[in-house]
């Protein structure tokens, strides 16, 4: 276990982009919670088409998400709905490296 594992002891709830629900909505796969370190910060990043944008937060995560998905902070399971309830937010940028050492990964999304 990494140093940055050990360190992640804020519950996050992610639901993941499921498509167009057709009727200008969107559909989001089952939330699941799991631990991760969530930091309020500001950080300037460049979206997937080049553009700088700021975040509202940075999430270290112990597993893979999408750009699109949706990641809230704390158990928030109960809304199969992200965009339905106040406090989730879109991903929008996602880093995926290793330590130093290239032992550990560690996989960061930008909200």
């Amino acid at each position: 276990m990494s140093n940055l594992q050990r360190n992640m002891h804020d519950d996050v709830t992610h639901w993941p982009f499921g498509g167009s629900d057709g009727f200008g909505g969107f559909t989001f796969g089952t939330p699941i919670k799991f631990k991760a370190r969530w930091e309020d910060k500001n950080v300037l990043f460049l979206t997937l088409s080049g553009e700088e944008e700021v975040s509202n937060a940075v999430v270290y995560v112990p597993q893979s998400v999408d750009i699109g998905d949706y990641l809230g902070l704390g158990d928030l399971t109960a809304s199969p709905d992200p965009t339905a309830i106040s406090g989730p937010n879109r991903v929008r940028g996602y880093n995926r490296s290793t330590d130093l050492r290239g032992l550990h990964e560690i996989m960061k999304a930008i909200l």
